[in-house]
């Protein structure tokens, strides 16, 4: 089965993608757990770090600084840093995702699922190196059994067709039916 993807996906369907690639290593192990937004994750990650930061500044003007308000200002400040980095790389994935105006083709045979952004590279997953299929939100993705971090995600306009391609075609790979929303 071929499906050509003309359309660019939403900000939504790339924000979810970011975030299953995010949580790939949990999800793998933990097919059923929830799909946490990291994006809000971060954010408030960061203002509790400048938070701090800002206190020990504050603390540290109004008394004398000590070696641990120091090492915890130094630390806040480096940790706001971090995911504030993290933040903006997720965010400029989002933003790559959405400047590719490339259609896709995915494909789906007896020997895996693959998908191809045309005029690049294909990604291939065979069947026996898929750990499982699980629908989210916006999108349906295949995970890789092994810890390389493959994910491939379709729109979910797709779904359907992929869900009846598996039962239709008798492929032994787990399909897990939980379909939540990002919290």
């Amino acid at each position: 089965m071929t499906i050509e993807i003309k359309e660019k996906g939403t900000r939504q369907f790339y924000k979810e993608v970011v975030n299953v690639q995010t949580q790939y290593r949990q999800l793998l192990y933990r097919p059923q757990d929830k799909l946490r937004d990291n994006f809000t994750r971060y954010i408030f990650l960061t203002v509790a770090m400048v938070l701090i930061f800002l206190m020990n500044i504050y603390g540290g003007i109004t008394a004398s600084f000590n070696a641990t308000k120091i090492l915890v200002t130094v630390f806040s400040a480096a940790a706001a840093a971090a995911t504030v980095v993290i933040l903006l790389r997720m965010n400029k994935m989002v933003d790559g995702y959405l400047a590719d105006d490339r259609p896709s083709v995915v494909t789906l045979d007896e020997n895996g699922v693959e998908i191809e952004k045309v005029g690049s590279e294909s990604v291939r997953l065979a069947w026996d190196n898929v750990a499982f299929v699980r629908s989210f939100v916006e999108s349906t993705c295949f995970f890789s059994k092994d810890l390389s971090g493959i994910v491939l995600s379709v729109d979910n306009d797709y779904r359907k067709q992929i869900m009846e391609y598996i039962k239709s075609n008798n492929i032994d790979v787990q399909v897990v039916n939980v379909v939540n929303k990002v919290r």
